[in-house]
């Protein structure tokens, strides 16, 4: 069924909902971190005579060889000492260059082994299953990533409304862009279309459709840079509470001519003057900033992207604050998926959470 077409019976809306999850699928892009293998390396250990050691034996290690804060130090009375990697000579003379006591090294250097332990934390369930095959191991569950990893982060309503936005996307692509690049900016706390941009090939070289998203962005905050020819919706009322100044007219126009996406809500929040705070938003879980303190730059917001964007396109979203990123189709350049992953640079004062509609078609 095509978003834009008006239902056809009573249960046109479940059959579209369907329909839409047939189409779509949503899955978080994570760093390399979340889905790379087990590393494991050769490790030092010894088996302890009595149990009665491990206090003073695990104390000094601590101390003076405090190695493995992944790992249970002690597995029965299998003592981890140090990665083998490190012993230069032999396992006494590196104990008695970290000056572990004559009782404890001795304890140490007998019925000594090499084994093989995870190098590495796990950062989900499905590591911690492997990485507990080789040696117990300490692990403290994030849900949200965990929710990230399997899909369960949004609500069926949340879902719905993400794959709507794609399937816009590529309507607004063919009818209105002549096939070529289209984005749309979201406010998810109601949610609302705030901007939508396109681009064509004969721009600027810099001139790309999340750059134009961008300004069109800034022009519902009363700002905005580049000229356009492109007309904008203008506000009815004055002193309104949302602005539609960033929607080129011909695209609110398209939306508002399909009987099917008229429940969808429109505008963005006009930036605030005051300090007043917000309550929570309905879609997430704590009050970000965009609710606390209004509009600024694209802070809060959701962007729908028609294909991955490029660096320079990307790493300007990172500068606007954006929340979450969600995009269709990869590009060669794409900074997000297919030749890079900017999002998972630890260096970058702002991140966004990335995800990537998959089809069937």
């Amino acid at each position: 069924m095509d978003v834009l077409s008006p239902p056809a019976a009573k249960k046109a809306k479940s059959v579209h909902c369907n329909t839409l999850d047939d189409l779509f699928g949503i899955k978080a892009l994570l760093s390399d971190e979340y889905k790379k293998e087990i590393k494991l390396i050769k490790v030092h250990s010894c088996e302890l005579e009595s149990k009665q050691q491990l206090q003073a034996v695990i104390q000094e290690l601590a101390q003076k060889l405090p190695h493995f804060q992944h790992l249970k130090r002690v597995h029965d009375r299998n003592v981890l000492i140090c990665p083998t990697a490190d012993i230069k000579d032999t396992l006494e003379q590196h104990l008695k260059q970290h000056q572990i006591s004559d009782h404890v090294l001795k304890a140490l250097c007998r019925n000594v082994n090499v084994v093989e332990v995870p190098a590495n934390s796990a950062k989900l369930r499905v590591q911690y299953d492997q990485m507990v095959k080789y040696w117990p191991c300490k692990f403290h569950p994030d849900k949200y990533a965990e929710s990230l990893q399997n899909g369960s982060n949004f609500t069926s309503s949340q879902r719905l409304y993400h794959k709507r936005m794609a399937q816009l996307l590529r309507h607004l692509s063919r009818d209105l862009n002549q096939g070529q690049p289209v984005a749309i900016c979201v406010d998810p706390r109601q949610p609302s279309i705030v901007a939508i941009a396109g681009s064509r090939n004969s721009e600027g070289s810099h001139q790309h459709c999340v750059m134009w998203l961008v300004d069109h962005v800034a022009r519902s905050q009363q700002g905005g840079a580049w000229q356009s020819q492109v007309d904008f919706v203008q506000d009815e009322q004055q002193h309104a509470a949302k602005t539609l100044r960033g929607l080129p007219q011909n695209y609110y126009d398209y939306l508002q001519s399909h009987e099917h996406c008229k429940d969808l809500q429109y505008g963005a929040e006009l930036p605030r003057r005051g300090s007043e705070k917000q309550p929570e938003d309905e879609l997430g879980t704590s009050v970000d900033n965009l609710s606390k303190y209004g509009p600024y730059l694209c802070t809060g917001y959701d962007i729908y992207l028609l294909r991955e964007p490029c660096l320079m396109c990307a790493m300007a979203l990172v500068h606007s604050r954006v929340k979450r990123i969600f995009f269709l189709e990869q590009s060669k350049n794409g900074a997000l998926a297919s030749s890079f992953q900017l999002h998972a640079v630890k260096e970058l004062n702002h991140h966004y959470e990335v995800f990537q509609f998959t089809t069937t078609s």
